[in-house]
């Protein structure tokens, strides 16, 4: 199945409903501080997505009730206020349950929808490559197949807000549950062929001996505007959460002369579904196949320890964490406050503070990479006879500088990987007028 022949849900702002009821809940013993990042978070999130929140209740939550989520006043307060401002949407800011959305939906007579709705909604209108769309597509299958069950026909016509249009109240729900069956085995099969692909271009990179770097971090830290000033690039570059989704590959010259690859990978966040880290497993494998991970941490955000441990935390569950050969402190012209500053300064890695915006820290940066290539390269020489019937295999084994011919034999220059040292000079000692 083809994306041309995929109508989605996810379509946003079709209706006319983009004004927003919020629901936000605050954990027992939760600090003011932790709640109002929370809290901004998510208005941040649904701002993405062009809605307005007209009004917002935040309620503390001691235990999520298995049936409505909320507590049974908490929820018939949602639905005055609801009434009250005309409202045709409510969004609540956790994980709600299939069963728990079919009851909140029936009591309160409107459409509801959860975190994982609204940044499956936000995927889906940043992702434009061929690869980025099919693991949407799959993860907004997944989200829905559970959620057919027991919709009223009311709330299944064609409505706004974070899911768009529905529509499944025009079809048996069976039916349409194995039309999500055999949509999801389509696309999986898609995202197959996209995976074995990039295995093909990873090889090739290994081979031309390109040293890779991923850069990773907390959704608007920066990275789509290190690699377009490093590069030349025009990724998009936006303040706002998720600007880019797309994983972008650009090469970079090093002063050193070792040529590396720069990725740019979908931003993480707090609470990030399972489902979508699952969806996105082909774009971060990027970061699981680097060379070396980047790791870009934005000292301006209000909390950012806490958004460098997301990001850390996201990459240790990726098994990634030991790829980590720099930490970017970004945005050092507008750091938000001396104790984050100072945290993450103090965190064990190679680090750099930079702004790119102002370039500040540039040079910094690109002496950290030379020096990160160059632990993972060395430099050789190798005298070999005239005749040598090597140098093709060498050329395929590492970079080759220079070839000067003399009288009666040649100097090969090369960058190898330090790994394949033992192996290249094996090669040039079993030449029998070799040596190195």
């Amino acid at each position: 199945m083809g994306m041309k022949d995929r109508e989605s849900t996810l379509d946003l702002n079709e209706g006319e409903n983009t004004e927003v009821l919020l629901v936000t809940t605050r954990p027992v013993g939760a600090s003011e501080r932790e709640n109002h990042l929370r809290e901004s978070e998510i208005r941040s999130l649904i701002g993405t997505l062009g809605l307005s929140i007209v009004y917002h209740l935040s309620y503390t939550l001691k235990e999520e009730n298995p049936n409505t989520y909320l507590g049974k006043g908490q929820l018939e307060e949602v639905g005055e206020y609801a009434l009250m401002y005309g409202i045709g949407e409510v969004i609540i800011d956790g994980f709600i349950s299939p069963r728990q959305e079919k009851i909140i939906e029936k009591t309160l007579g409107l459409p509801v929808s959860d975190r994982e709705a609204v940044i499956l909604s936000i995927f889906f209108r940043n992702a434009h490559s061929r690869e980025a769309r099919l693991q949407i597509m799959k993860a907004e299958a997944l989200y829905l197949k559970p959620r057919l069950a027991g919709r009223e026909s009311n709330l299944s016509q064609q409505r706004g807000g974070v899911r768009g249009a529905k529509g499944e109240g025009e079809r048996r729900i069976e039916l349409e549950r194995r039309r999500i069956d055999e949509r999801i085995k389509a696309l999986e099969r898609e995202i197959e062929e996209v995976r074995r692909t990039r295995a093909t271009q990873r090889k090739g990179r290994e081979r031309s001996d390109v040293y890779t770097f991923a850069l990773t971090g907390y959704t608007n830290a920066g990275k789509s505007t290190i690699l377009n000033r490093l590069t030349g690039s025009d990724v998009l570059m936006e303040d706002r959460l998720f600007a880019t989704l797309d994983t972008t590959t650009r090469s970079l010259r090093l002063g050193n002369g070792q040529k590396v690859l720069l990725s740019d990978t979908v931003g993480f966040i707090r609470d990030l579904p399972a489902s979508l880290i699952d969806a996105f497993s082909s774009t971060l494998e990027e970061a699981l196949s680097a060379d070396g991970i980047i790791l870009v941490a934005d000292a301006s955000h209000p909390d950012a320890a806490g958004s460098f441990n997301t990001t850390l935390e996201t990459l240790r569950d990726l098994g990634a964490e030991d790829r980590i050969r720099l930490l970017v402190i970004n945005k050092i012209d507008s750091y938000y406050d001396d104790i984050s500053l100072a945290y993450l300064r103090n965190r064990p890695y190679r680090k750099v503070e930079t702004s790119f915006l102002t370039n500040e820290g540039l040079d910094d940066f690109l002496r950290a990479l030379e020096e990160i290539t160059d632990e993972a390269f060395e430099d050789i020489s190798l005298t070999l006879p005239l005749d040598t019937p090597i140098i093709g295999e060498l050329s395929r084994q590492g970079v080759i500088r220079c070839v000067d011919y003399g009288e009666d034999s040649v100097r090969v220059d090369m960058r190898i990987a330090r790994e394949k040292r033992e192996k290249i000079t094996g090669l040039a000692n079993a030449n029998p007028a070799g040596n190195t």
